[in-house]
């Protein structure tokens, strides 16, 4: 059985919790939830080599208009910005040849899959870290790179604010004075009002999520998943922001300035000192991709982590891939027909 979908949640969940890159995305619940309000048919595989089970890749199936849409993960991407395969704990700490075994048996088990799904169109953002794809190259994948921020918060905090770019350091100095300070919420709605708000934003090319979908994930995991607002000395929001918090510090979706002001920047640093007191050994934040929010990010001195993107696609699928970017892309066709959208 070198590939076959996993139906058993107990043993998926522990594989990703065991597995070194496997994230809160990846887990049964988040799939199943995920799948449900984009349309998508969830298709969790195993690949074995063996009976070993050595690797899981979640993949989302539909048919539109005739056409079979492979994604890992689906359309959306400012909510879920990398799937793909996730390799086994052994993984990492495997001699070469035994890694070029597995990951042998990864190609070979998604060329099954392929053909049973005859795609169309195939697209898969891997996680930060995989980055032998000489057998996907192979196969004739296409190989597309993008990008996210790091920080490593194994140096001492005092260290951390250094590194800080010196204006930056100035306003987290100024809204400390003013009394501002950060706490975990209960309520996801005044989350979701300034995330509308940025989602609506014409320069926001992608899919509002509806606000059922951040309920059921809070819902499904609420040890891992928090939303934290910013408050100034009156009480008054001022920031608003979710973070996963699992094997790393994510910064997941965020809200838009409120007031204009830079108070964004002074909570994104009590953020930072959130993970950095709960012991987590990376804070990312995702974004990187997005020109306009690259000067604002790099004040905090991160590193730049690449993810590659993996897609294939026939005649068909390179004409509705245009259709898509060229037509459908449009904001009043998506609420027609994205049913995520509200």
């Amino acid at each position: 059985m070198p590939v076959e979908v996993v139906s058993d949640k107990e043993a998926w969940d522990t594989f990703v919790d065991a597995a070194p890159s496997g994230l809160l995305f990846h887990r049964w619940d988040f799939l199943k939830v995920t799948g449900r309000w984009t349309g998508y048919t969830v298709l969790p595989y195993g690949i074995y080599r063996g009976e070993e089970l050595i690797a899981v890749c979640p993949l989302f199936h539909k048919r539109i208009c005739g056409l079979s849409i492979v994604l890992s993960p689906p359309p959306l991407q400012a909510v879920v910005p990398y799937l793909g395969v996730v390799m086994g704990r052994g993984y990492t700490a495997a001699k070469q040849s035994r890694r070029e075994s597995m990951l042998q048996a990864i190609a070979e088990g998604l060329r099954d899959i392929s053909g049973d799904l005859a795609p169309d169109y195939f697209s898969m953002n891997l996680v930060p870290g995989f980055r032998d794809i000489r057998r996907f190259n192979r196969d004739g994948y296409r190989v597309g790179i993008n990008y996210t921020y790091a920080i490593d918060l194994a140096p001492p905090l005092e260290t951390l604010r250094e590194n800080l770019n010196k204006k930056l350091r100035a306003n987290i100095r100024k809204f400390e004075k003013d009394g501002y300070f950060m706490e975990q919420g209960d309520d996801l709605g005044p989350f979701y009002e300034a995330v509308s708000r940025r989602f609506s934003s014409p320069d926001m090319n992608v899919p509002l999520i509806t606000r059922q979908y951040f309920e059921e994930i809070f819902g499904a995991y609420p040890d891992h998943v928090h939303v934290y607002y910013l408050y100034n000395r009156s009480g008054e929001v001022k920031g608003v922001g979710t973070t996963q918090e699992y094997k790393r510090y994510i910064l997941w979706v965020g809200g838009p300035k409120i007031d204009g002001t830079p108070a964004n920047e002074y909570f994104q640093w009590l953020q930072l000192m959130d993970a950095k007191e709960k012991g987590f050994s990376e804070f990312e934040n995702t974004g990187a991709n997005n020109p306009n929010l690259n000067m604002h990010k790099a004040k905090y001195n991160p590193a730049l982590a690449v993810y590659l993107e993996l897609s294939r696609k026939n005649s068909a699928g390179r004409v509705a891939e245009w259709v898509y970017s060229s037509i459908a892309n449009r904001s009043w066709i998506k609420k027609r027909f994205v049913p995520y959208i509200e």
